[in-house]
């Protein structure tokens, strides 16, 4: 749960209990995602792929670059998680 975990430290969750999948379960994902927009000014998507029927979600900065994108996810749930990790993981590397 190492996801969960850089998850947690992100937004300051000293309570958390990262073991456990309860960002991806309960949403609170969302919650993250709103900081980020609100912190880094990206903007969030996710989408389907009709074709294939999976999922697609990315960060855009403010001139329409990719800061995070994943794509194949089976839903929309699993698809904003994985972003919102890839995005940490990314904002981690440049500090």
């Amino acid at each position: 749960m190492e996801e969960n975990k850089l998850i947690a430290e992100f937004m300051n969750d000293e309570y958390g209990d990262y073991t456990t999948p309860h960002y991806h379960c309960n949403w609170n994902v969302m919650d993250v995602v709103e900081k980020i927009e609100e912190q880094h000014g990206c903007d969030f998507t996710a989408s389907r792929r009709r074709a294939t029927r999976t999922y697609d979600a990315n960060f855009m900065d403010e001139v329409n670059n990719y800061v995070a994108y994943v794509e194949g996810c089976k839903d929309r749930q699993e698809a904003t998680y994985k972003a919102v990790v890839e995005f940490i993981k990314q904002l981690n590397k440049e500090s």
